[in-house]
Protein backbone atom coordinates (compact mmCIF):
# COMPACT_ATOMS: atom_id res chain seq x y z
CA UNK A 1 0.00 0.00 0.00
CA UNK A 2 2.95 2.60 0.72
CA UNK A 3 4.72 1.93 -2.26
CA UNK A 4 1.32 2.04 -4.04
CA UNK A 5 0.70 5.30 -2.90
CA UNK A 6 3.99 6.66 -2.87
CA UNK A 7 4.12 5.80 -6.95
CA UNK A 8 0.87 7.40 -7.17
CA UNK A 9 1.35 10.79 -5.77
CA UNK A 10 5.05 11.41 -6.93
CA UNK A 11 3.88 10.10 -10.64
CA UNK A 12 0.82 12.68 -11.06
CA UNK A 13 3.28 15.22 -9.85
CA UNK A 14 5.85 14.53 -13.13
CA UNK A 15 8.54 12.31 -11.11
CA UNK A 16 9.57 8.98 -12.38
CA UNK A 17 9.19 6.71 -9.61
CA UNK A 18 11.17 3.23 -9.63
CA UNK A 19 9.40 0.88 -6.82
CA UNK A 20 10.75 -2.19 -4.67
CA UNK A 21 9.05 -3.88 -2.38
CA UNK A 22 12.28 -6.07 -1.20
CA UNK A 23 15.24 -3.73 0.13
CA UNK A 24 17.58 -5.86 -0.65
CA UNK A 25 16.89 -6.53 -4.21
CA UNK A 26 17.23 -2.26 -4.45
CA UNK A 27 20.58 -2.81 -3.24
CA UNK A 28 21.49 -4.10 -6.16
CA UNK A 29 19.69 -1.69 -8.46
CA UNK A 30 21.68 1.37 -7.10
CA UNK A 31 25.28 0.44 -8.48
CA UNK A 32 23.67 0.29 -12.18
CA UNK A 33 21.26 3.77 -11.89
CA UNK A 34 21.39 7.06 -10.55
CA UNK A 35 18.45 8.22 -8.56
CA UNK A 36 18.16 11.52 -7.38
CA UNK A 37 15.75 10.69 -4.33
CA UNK A 38 15.98 7.37 -2.14
CA UNK A 39 12.78 6.63 0.01
CA UNK A 40 12.44 4.20 2.67
CA UNK A 41 10.22 2.69 5.06
CA UNK A 42 11.73 2.65 8.44
CA UNK A 43 10.00 -0.80 9.20
CA UNK A 44 10.72 -3.10 6.42
CA UNK A 45 10.60 -6.97 6.88
CA UNK A 46 14.24 -8.12 5.16
CA UNK A 47 15.71 -4.81 6.82
CA UNK A 48 15.35 -1.47 8.57
CA UNK A 49 15.23 1.37 7.26
CA UNK A 50 17.90 3.09 7.98
CA UNK A 51 20.57 0.31 7.16
CA UNK A 52 18.96 0.36 4.04
CA UNK A 53 19.46 4.40 3.84
CA UNK A 54 23.37 3.74 5.07
CA UNK A 55 23.90 0.75 2.72
CA UNK A 56 22.26 3.42 -0.43
CA UNK A 57 24.75 6.23 1.04
CA UNK A 58 27.89 4.11 0.10
CA UNK A 59 26.71 3.25 -3.34
CA UNK A 60 25.41 6.26 -4.25
CA UNK A 61 26.59 9.31 -1.83
CA UNK A 62 25.35 11.86 -3.93
CA UNK A 63 21.68 10.74 -3.88
CA UNK A 64 19.28 12.19 -1.28
CA UNK A 65 17.53 10.01 1.64
CA UNK A 66 14.44 10.38 2.72
CA UNK A 67 13.09 8.35 5.68
CA UNK A 68 9.15 7.32 6.34
CA UNK A 69 8.68 6.33 9.52
CA UNK A 70 5.43 5.76 11.99
CA UNK A 71 7.24 6.30 14.88
CA UNK A 72 9.74 9.16 15.42
CA UNK A 73 11.62 9.48 18.66
CA UNK A 74 15.03 11.29 19.16
CA UNK A 75 17.07 8.30 19.28
CA UNK A 76 16.17 7.61 15.75
CA UNK A 77 16.69 11.02 14.36
CA UNK A 78 20.64 11.20 16.01
CA UNK A 79 21.09 7.84 14.48
CA UNK A 80 20.08 8.44 10.96
CA UNK A 81 21.53 12.08 11.06
CA UNK A 82 24.62 10.53 12.06
CA UNK A 83 24.94 7.15 10.54
CA UNK A 84 22.85 7.61 7.11
CA UNK A 85 23.17 11.76 6.55
CA UNK A 86 19.01 11.54 5.86
CA UNK A 87 18.21 14.59 4.17
CA UNK A 88 14.66 14.46 5.49
CA UNK A 89 11.91 12.48 8.00
CA UNK A 90 8.12 11.87 7.14
CA UNK A 91 6.10 11.13 9.73
CA UNK A 92 3.27 8.33 8.40
CA UNK A 93 0.68 9.22 7.46
CA UNK A 94 2.51 11.83 5.57
CA UNK A 95 0.58 14.79 3.98
CA UNK A 96 0.68 15.00 0.15
CA UNK A 97 2.00 18.35 -0.17
CA UNK A 98 5.04 18.18 2.61
CA UNK A 99 5.78 14.69 0.53
CA UNK A 100 5.89 16.81 -2.76
CA UNK A 101 8.02 19.40 -1.23
CA UNK A 102 10.18 17.05 0.38
CA UNK A 103 10.98 15.35 -2.40
CA UNK A 104 11.15 18.68 -4.34
CA UNK A 105 14.00 19.40 -2.45
CA UNK A 106 15.82 16.67 -2.02
CA UNK A 107 15.67 16.25 -6.05
CA UNK A 108 17.22 19.86 -5.99
CA UNK A 109 19.93 19.08 -3.12
CA UNK A 110 21.07 15.69 -5.67
CA UNK A 111 21.16 18.84 -8.78
CA UNK A 112 23.45 20.96 -6.33
CA UNK A 113 25.62 17.58 -5.11
CA UNK A 114 25.92 16.56 -8.50
CA UNK A 115 26.94 20.17 -9.75
CA UNK A 116 29.32 20.55 -7.12
CA UNK A 117 31.02 17.44 -8.23
CA UNK A 118 31.26 18.47 -11.95
CA UNK A 119 32.32 21.63 -10.97
CA UNK A 120 35.18 19.86 -8.53
CA UNK A 121 36.68 17.87 -11.59
CA UNK A 122 36.42 20.59 -13.76
CA UNK A 123 38.62 22.55 -11.01
CA UNK A 124 40.79 19.47 -10.37
CA UNK A 125 41.21 19.51 -14.55
CA UNK A 126 42.33 23.00 -15.01
CA UNK A 127 44.38 23.23 -11.98
CA UNK A 128 46.59 19.95 -13.86
CA UNK A 129 46.41 22.10 -17.01
CA UNK A 130 48.05 25.22 -15.27
CA UNK A 131 50.62 22.85 -13.42
CA UNK A 132 50.92 21.76 -17.34
CA UNK A 133 51.74 25.38 -18.09
CA UNK A 134 53.99 26.60 -15.38
CA UNK A 135 56.05 23.70 -16.16
CA UNK A 136 56.10 24.51 -19.58
CA UNK A 137 56.68 27.83 -19.21
CA UNK A 138 59.79 27.26 -16.12
CA UNK A 139 61.50 24.55 -19.14
CA UNK A 140 60.80 27.92 -21.55
CA UNK A 141 62.54 30.45 -18.95
CA UNK A 142 65.41 27.85 -18.66
CA UNK A 143 66.47 27.83 -22.07
CA UNK A 144 66.08 31.71 -22.54
CA UNK A 145 68.89 32.30 -18.99
CA UNK A 146 70.66 29.55 -20.89
CA UNK A 147 70.81 31.70 -24.68
CA UNK A 148 71.32 34.48 -22.78
CA UNK A 149 74.75 34.66 -21.96
CA UNK A 150 75.43 33.25 -25.13
CA UNK A 151 73.85 36.22 -27.05
CA UNK A 152 75.71 38.80 -24.91
CA UNK A 153 79.07 36.96 -25.89
CA UNK A 154 78.15 36.76 -29.22
CA UNK A 155 77.24 40.17 -29.42
CA UNK A 156 80.51 41.63 -27.55
CA UNK A 157 82.41 39.56 -29.49
CA UNK A 158 80.50 41.04 -32.82
CA UNK A 159 81.35 44.54 -31.54
CA UNK A 160 84.76 44.20 -30.91
CA UNK A 161 85.70 43.33 -34.35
Amino acid sequence: MVLASLKFTLETEQFEVVTCSSPIRALTMLPDRDFSVIISDHKMPEMMGLDFLVECRRIRPEASRILLTAVLNLATVVDAINRGEICRFIAKPWLREELIAAVRDATQRHDLAVHNLELQAEAIRLTEQLREANRALEARAGELEVRAPRQRKARSEAGAR
